[in-house]
């Protein structure tokens, strides 16, 4: 029996394990207490995740898909149909005909994304589109417009912060941060504040000095009301701004909104927003974050901006217990413009900034169906599942059946994979090397884990990797769009050859990783090698983000023109109509579920067999709804049925429906179809109704009814 040591991939923490193989088999899968973050720990996600591996519904071999059948087809016969189908259709219509959409099935996976980004790059599109188009990349835009580069982001110092502010995350639950758990707790112990902005009583909200149940929608108007008493009251930190910022006459200048004017619009009370305010402004060092129930609400980027603006205002920026930057290992902002170049591009329809490399997602639906002969004709989707996560699911529904040619890459049969004319059989996480480097803002430190293959994969499954290499070329494109790096490792495997050891020099991901480490790395690649529960390269030295500040100004932007002019055309909210009385939000997380992801581990299911919708003991009432009920709702962009979860824990004119739900998981061999597996909210949400500085799509704070069936 061999023990091997990785980390997980359900989500961003990362958590370290360890697995106990034989015979090619996981007998057993445990946190690894040697890990040097997570010390053990493991949620119940990832403690079933070896349940993926073995699963019967998982796909092994590749398909095409005729008519209503699907054949079984082989790898060569896959690489040479779609290849054909491509050329013919970049002849047709152009580069920018193909698209691709990367999901989050690979949460951690740089080399898969890497590639599959390379890969279309090659074919001369940009038309990626990704899944952080759909969830965050209002923050993305802000570090840009703040600090100068898109990939300076910042993150809590949690385990020395005296005040701890909270917009619209229940960590506790969510756990994208490796020992969040420890750290909350470890804050309360110590005595520091907990604050929570969130309309419904989390997990994280129980532990909090101060819960505010705000209305969904609103945390804008309590924020810029926070900036009004800071200023008012003089609690800014006036050396910190005249020292590192610029702006502040911008933010000083706005029209006030008083704690009494966004008490009504937030309907919470306003001694309790000059509370937050204060408790902040005047605490020793403090964080402000906001994730999620902001990102996807009305008005993301400006009050994720407002929010980032609060630690500048309070000098709680790159000091102790405040917001620090983690470099990570790698250059991020370098290897985004070694793989996108330095063209300033805007997306097709909406004319939104290119960020992280791609095209807001909101969007792609509307690029497959418009009547132009620029329109997407061919897609590629790997690890993601847009018929259920994309706002609108009946539009890309349409959609799909308008491509000339949709490619699904996952382990399996999603409701995406169900529409492809090709379904290509990935691997699970725990069959294959790669290196997380991506999200550097989720480690306390600059820190790095080689993620090891404990297993090999079933049949004819391969690592999306070599699905991209080898798509590539059969193109006849190089692999990640550089020639240099192909020619090279195509010499390689010859020299390989030639002396008995093929894979020595091959394009692999230990291969690709031992040069960029070494030509770029904090930490190399034989060092990894040698740590199996990773590295600690480096600790963040508080001050010297400030010295690297990239704005023309190179101090921090607290106030960029183009937020105070979008700031200045909001209108708060009007009041609920009688045919829309409820907000609806779909944002909350699950201990068992994470996105569409993991429906198909049985252990998990069994704890959780759909969502619900959460409402509150009043509204209910009001509605002659009891709890297990199945209510109808209904918004202006659909209609949905679902079982009713009737509880005191969310605000009354509040609801809450999990997305992520809504799957008819089948093997294309059986046939079989198993019972829908809840009910997706995005048949509730819109694809029109886009933040106007970003293009994200608004998932939270729709006006909905509800009623008894």
């Amino acid at each position: 029996m061999a023990r091997k040591y990785t980390h997980c991939d359900i989500c961003l923490a990362a958590c370290g394990m360890e697995v106990e193989v034989e015979d090619n088999k996981i007998v057993a899968l445990r946190g690894d207490k040697d890990h040097p973050l997570t010390r053990g720990f493991l949620c119940t996600k990832g403690l079933a995740s070896h349940e993926m591996v073995t699963d019967p519904l998982r796909l092994r071999h590749p398909y095409e898909r005729t008519g209503h059948t699907w054949n079984r087809i082989t790898w060569p016969e896959a690489y040479q149909k779609i290849s054909q189908r491509l050329r013919e259709i970049i002849r047709k219509h152009g580069k920018n005909s193909v698209a691709l959409y990367y999901g989050g099935g690979n949460a951690t996976s740089s080399v898969n994304y890497m590639l599959a980004d390379g890969f279309l790059r090659a074919l001369g599109s940009d038309r990626i589109y990704n899944v952080l188009t759909l969830e965050f990349t209002n923050r993305y835009l802000v570090m840009q417009k703040m600090y100068g580069k898109q990939f300076h982001v910042t993150q809590p110092d949690l385990d020395h912060t005296d005040c701890l502010l909270i917009f619209g995350s229940n960590p506790m639950v969510s756990l994208d941060h490796p020992g969040i758990v420890a750290s909350l707790k470890g804050l309360k112990n110590r005595g520091a504040k907990l604050i929570v902005v969130d309309p419904r009583k989390t997990e994280t909200a129980q532990l909090a000095d101060i819960h505010v149940d705000i209305l969904p929608g609103t945390d804008l108007f309590m924020l810029r009301a926070l900036h009004t008493h800071i200023f008012r009251k003089g609690l800014e930190d006036k050396d910190f701004l005249d020292k590192h910022c610029v702006g502040t006459n911008g933010l000083q200048q706005l029209p006030e909104v008083s704690p009494e004017e966004a008490a009504r619009i937030c309907r919470v009370p306003a001694e309790t927003i000059t509370r937050v305010a204060e408790e902040f402004a005047t605490a020793r060092s403090a964080s402000a974050v906001c994730k999620l129930g902001i990102n996807v609400s009305t008005n993301c980027t400006l009050t994720y901006w407002l929010v980032e603006a609060l630690n500048s205002v309070t000098g709680n920026v790159d000091k102790p217990g405040g917001l620090l930057f983690n470099p990570g290992i790698l250059d991020m902002n370098l290897l985004s413009l070694v793989a996108a170049g330095f063209k300033r591009r805007k997306s097709h329809i909406g004319g939104f900034p290119y960020l992280t490399n791609s095209h807001p997602a909101s969007e792609l639906s509307r690029a497959i169906l418009q009547d132009s002969p620029d329109r997407v004709r061919a897609l590629i989707v790997d690890a993601g599942d847009p018929a259920l996560l994309f706002p609108n699911s009946t539009r890309f529904e349409e959609a799909a059946e308008r491509l000339d040619l949709l490619v699904s890459v996952d382990i399996y049969m999603n409701e995406t994979a169900q529409k492809a004319d090709f379904v290509l059989p990935a691997t699970n996480f725990l069959e294959k090397d790669d290196l997380f480097i991506i999200f550097p803002d989720h480690f306390p430190y600059p820190f790095a884990q080689w993620k090891h293959k404990v297993v090999d994969p079933p049949d004819e499954v391969k690592p999306e990797w070599e699905i991209f290499r080898d798509l590539s070329r059969h193109m006849g494109v190089p692999v990640l769009n550089q020639w240099p790096m192909e020619l090279m490792f195509r010499a390689g495997e010859l020299l390989g050859k030639m002396l008995g050891t093929p894979d020595r020099y091959a394009f692999d991901p230990k291969n690709y990783y031992t040069l960029l480490l070494g030509a770029m790395g904090k930490v190399k690649f034989g060092k990894l090698m040698k740590n199996p529960h990773g590295v600690k390269a480096g600790d963040i030295q508080s001050g010297a983000a400030l010295k690297r500040i990239a704005t023309p100004s190179k101090k921090i932007e607290v106030a960029p023109t183009d937020f105070l002019e979008a700031l200045n055309r909001v209108e708060p909210p009007g009041d609920f109509s009688d045919r829309s009385p409820l907000l609806l939000i779909t944002g909350e997380r699950s201990p068992h579920t994470k996105n569409t992801q993991l429906r198909g581990v049985k252990s998990l299911t069994k704890k959780q067999t759909s969502n619900a919708l959460r409402m509150n003991t009043a509204d209910a009432a009001s509605l002659s709804i009891t709890d297990g009920d199945n209510v109808e709702v209904t918004t202006e962009s659909g209609r949905a049925t679902v079982k009713a979860l009737v509880t005191d824990d969310i605000r009354q004119g509040v609801v809450s429906l999990t997305h992520g739900w809504g799957r008819k998981l089948f093997h294309p061999e059986t046939q079989s179809t198993p019972e829908e597996q809840g009910t997706c909210a995005n048949l509730l949400t819109g694809d029109e109704n886009l933040d106007e500085l970003c293009g994200m799509p608004v998932f939270n704070a729709i006006p909905c009814s509800v009623r008894r069936q």
